[in-house]
């Protein structure tokens, strides 16, 4: 009686914790939906403002399963001439066109979960590789850091941070692309004249990149800032002096550049030029492959890499991210 008491009691308990299971896990997604992330390579300001509305999103996605004008509009419920508006939105920014047969299609790769899920073997591998090399050359960076007199008194933590992240990896390694042009040329021209490549990522939106670097123009300098989030006010060189932060003369400034540009184009580059093949074959895994160009996917995974590279090097405690953004200044060159 007893042994079947107990017997009774198990069973009620296993069909208990499977219930609450199933009870726990999310219902699954529709095929077209908004809950996708937006990032760019650089970054975009407008861009990020544009892609901040739901039904933009929902349309990119919509046209990356193939569906036409006409299916949007039903399943948004809402009329031909806000569908058109959208479209003409985001093909000003030429975030979306037509096809050779007229069809609406993306101009930017649309990542689902079960892409993310496809690659991500290769990911954590090409990763976990490429941090070796930076972490590899870590005494060469630290001594060009310390050799800066317009740094004197910057954290150490937080200047290896900007001359890594921003200055490197978010940097250099732009123009070294760019200038090799055989992997991530320049981005697509979109709207204001702008160059840069973008992407829409399903689920978890540090996949869509969690760091976001920009550059602007101020009294003669060369502005940069490095954060989770752009900064909603840019910061001028007397608020980068206030909080005495990072500022190179003309000198130090050839001095950094040219240290950045041939450590980009010497170390870090070869490894992409060396592994194309790989990479490419991981490209062809996504499912935006059909309408994307192979740099298109390279943007958005060299941007991966550099995430999980810079999550390493922050764990290993040797530089430490901001809690909103850095700012430096280096002298603009003529």
């Amino acid at each position: 009686m007893r042994m079947r008491i107990r017997l009774t009691l198990f069973l009620f308990a296993v069909f208990a914790s499977v219930t609450v299971g199933l009870a726990q896990k999310p219902p699954p997604r529709p095929k077209v939906h908004s809950e996708f992330s937006f990032g760019s390579y650089p970054s975009s300001r407008e861009a990020n403002n544009l892609m901040s509305k739901e039904k933009n999103r929902y349309l990119l996605v919509a046209f990356h399963e193939g569906w036409d004008f006409d299916k949007v509009g039903k399943e948004l419920k809402i009329s031909d001439d806000e569908v058109d508006k959208l479209f003409s939105d985001l093909d000003t920014e030429k975030l979306a066109g037509e096809n050779q047969d007229n069809e609406p299609r993306p101009n930017i790769p649309i990542i689902r979960e079960k892409d993310l899920e496809r690659i991500k073997g290769s990911l954590q591998k090409h990763s976990e590789e490429f941090a070796k090399i930076v972490e590899g050359n870590w005494s060469q960076i630290e001594a060009m850091a310390a050799s800066l007199n317009g740094a004197k008194g910057v954290p150490k933590e937080q200047l290896m941070y900007e001359i890594v992240v921003a200055g490197i990896l978010l940097g250099g390694m732009n123009d070294a692309f760019f200038e090799d042009k055989t992997l991530i040329p320049p981005g697509p021209r979109r709207g204001r004249g702008q160059r840069y490549f973008g992407w829409l990522v399903e689920g978890d939106p540090r996949y869509a990149g969690h760091i976001q670097r920009e550059e602007g123009q101020s009294d003669g300098n060369t502005i940069v800032t490095v954060g989770a989030a752009l900064p909603r006010v840019r910061p001028g060189l007397d608020d980068i002096r206030m909080n005495r932060g990072m500022i190179l003369d003309e000198a130090e400034s050839r001095r950094f550049r040219s240290f950045v540009a041939i450590f980009c184009k010497d170390k870090l580059l070869p490894y992409f030029k060396t592994n194309r093949n790989d990479l490419i074959k991981v490209a062809t895994q996504m499912t935006a492959s059909r309408y994307s160009a192979f740099a298109e996917f390279l943007a958005w995974y060299y941007i991966q890499m550099v995430n999980n590279t810079v999550d390493e090097i922050v764990a290993a405690k040797r530089m430490q991210p901001p809690v909103d953004q850095y700012a430096y200044a280096v002298k603009s060159l003529q």
